[in-house]
């Protein structure tokens, strides 16, 4: 989501666009589905937009748990971040809450407007059929995201990149300054994630 794109413009464009999508059904939004067992990873890659989104897992407000926050400008963290060990077939869905001008909320696996735009390319203009997914190695992929806040104004596909990794062992990661911090604070915000990301992964 450009800062200066005209929304005048953008909602005339991006609303059609999603009209088309919702009749013709060229694309859908899209969740990730393991290909194999294994540990998977994300690793936010950029972006070039200008809101600010928190980006993690879950299928609504009630049960998303924030693996990212301050994206794509200033991530945290800024390294690989383990989401759990999934079997083979098991459908991951994502979710972001941004704040742009307002705020709104997109899951993988919604069926509004904010969420097609945010998790489809309703324009093909990847090229990959309307995902938003790309296979970039025999265990890795790129999701290419419009922010929460991109319906009615642009879908450039390229406000958030999120990098997905399959592992069959864990990986070692490096705890940044601030995540020690606050695991050595005990914060009560660090055991509510944990809890939730259990219950995520207990579905």
């Amino acid at each position: 989501m450009k800062k200066y794109f005209p929304k005048f413009l953008g909602a005339l464009t991006v609303g059609v666009l999603v009209c088309l999508a919702i009749t013709s059904e060229p694309a859908k939004a899209d969740s990730f589905v393991m290909p194999s067992d294994g540990y998977l990873y994300l690793q936010q890659m950029g972006g070039e937009a200008a809101g600010i989104t928190t980006f993690g897992v879950g299928t609504s407000p009630s049960d998303f748990v924030p693996l990212y926050t301050g994206l794509p400008n200033n991530p945290s963290p800024t390294g690989l971040v383990l989401v759990g060990f999934f079997s083979a077939g098991t459908t991951i869905n994502f979710g972001m809450f941004t704040t742009f001008d307002g705020t709104a909320w997109a899951f993988s696996n919604g069926t509004d407007q904010a969420s097609i735009v945010a998790f489809s390319d309703i324009d093909n203009s990847l090229g990959l059929g309307g995902s938003i997914l790309q296979k970039t190695g025999s265990n890795t992929w790129v999701l290419h995201l419009d922010d929460a806040r991109s319906a009615g104004i642009d879908d450039d596909d390229n406000d958030v990149l999120v990098g997905l990794r399959v592992s069959p062992t864990k990986i070692s990661i490096v705890a940044e300054p601030g995540t020690w911090l606050l695991v050595l604070s005990g914060t009560a915000a660090i055991a509510r994630r944990s809890y939730r990301l259990r219950r995520y992964l207990s579905h």
